[in-house]
């Protein structure tokens, strides 16, 4: 593949356009609410269980939320790992990489700590040595990828495209999409290809301005429809190499997933004006069950979170100080709502 092959169709400007809107959106309103933390790591664990499910990784999002609090799960050492793994290379990306070029040695290191304890050390963070191919459920190959010998030369012309003032003009999802396609196509490692091309994809998203804030969870569009995400995969194979469909694909994905943390953000429903504060999980939980009653009192919230009077005075506190929620009344027959 010397350079990609794609066209601007109608549907896919449209999908950028209105995937700009949201980013716009998003933007903005993290500047006024407190919780994007919590954003955060949300999306990093959501990130982890969907690249590593995709792939056959049976742990749930809460055992991966669960680790990447720090918390002991029952699970298996290899997906165990392999979960851990994604979150490292998720909080590598996230942490100093901003406005760094792609370069070779960096993608071989993503690759190493994506299969850190799941490769051996000889071909974790290195190319293939071995013919591997893609296979179906059923075993059957589907695609035959480029030989070892060409995994190097290809990658780095993927590279080099990627750092080209013609990469740099695309929009950040059209260059993050082409690379994601691009990577997986060329398969240069012995196992963890899409892994590496779907972290690559975050990365690009990333470190081109798209999201700054690390609130997507792109993966969980792909993992919700992994049969429509492998055929438009493959498709685009059989076009030669036309990723225009393929593009519009990751371009519904990325709107998609934007929309979902739009919503996330409206549902609690916080006055823009309140001082800013981080809020904890359970700060969160008390706000959103406010908001659905309406109105609660705090014998309501010792119940529906079996806390005792002063733990639950301990979280309404910081909210009524901040004006995330209105205390009316006195004694027992305090009320709370949202303003």
């Amino acid at each position: 593949m010397d350079a990609p092959r794609f066209s601007i169709t109608p549907e896919l400007l449209r999908l950028i356009a209105e995937a700009t809107e949201l980013r716009a959106w998003i933007a903005q309103a993290v500047v006024d609410v407190p919780w994007l933390p919590r954003l955060q790591s949300d999306a990093a664990a959501r990130l982890a269980h969907s690249s590593t499910a995709i792939e056959g990784n049976p742990l749930t999002l809460p055992d991966v939320q669960a680790l990447a609090r720090g918390e002991e799960i029952g699970a298996p050492a290899a997906p165990r790992q392999e979960v851990l793994n994604y979150l490292a290379a998720m909080r590598w990306i996230w942490s100093g990489r901003s406005g760094e070029a792609v370069g070779e040695r960096a993608l071989l290191r993503l690759h190493a700590i994506l299969t850190h304890k799941i490769l051996p050390p000889k071909e974790s963070g290195r190319y293939k040595t071995r013919q591997n191919r893609v296979a179906d459920p059923n075993g059957k190959t589907v695609f035959s990828p480029p030989p070892p010998a060409q995994a190097k030369p290809m990658t780095r012309a993927l590279l080099a495209w990627l750092n080209s003032s013609e990469a740099g003009k695309l929009h950040a999802i059209l260059a993050a999409g082409i690379a994601h396609h691009w990577l997986v196509s060329i398969h240069p490692f012995s196992d963890g290809n899409g892994r590496a091309a779907r972290a690559l994809e975050s990365w690009l998203l990333y470190t081109r301005g798209f999201d700054t804030h690390h609130l997507f969870a792109l993966d969980e569009f792909f993992w919700a429809d992994r049969t429509r995400y492998y055929a438009k995969i493959q498709r685009a194979r059989e076009q030669d190499g036309d990723l225009s469909r393929w593009l519009e694909f990751v371009a519904e994905g990325v709107v998609e997933t934007l929309r979902r943390t739009r919503t996330r953000i409206e549902s609690l429903q916080v006055s823009s004006r309140a001082p800013r504060i981080v809020l904890t999980r359970r700060q969160e939980e008390v706000l959103r069950f406010v908001r659905d009653r309406g109105r609660a009192r705090s014998p309501d919230l010792e119940e529906a979170f079996r806390l005792t009077r002063a733990r639950v005075n301990q979280i309404l506190k910081p909210l009524v100080d901040a004006e995330l929620l209105i205390r009316e009344g006195e004694t027992r027959a305090t009320s709370y709502r949202l303003p």
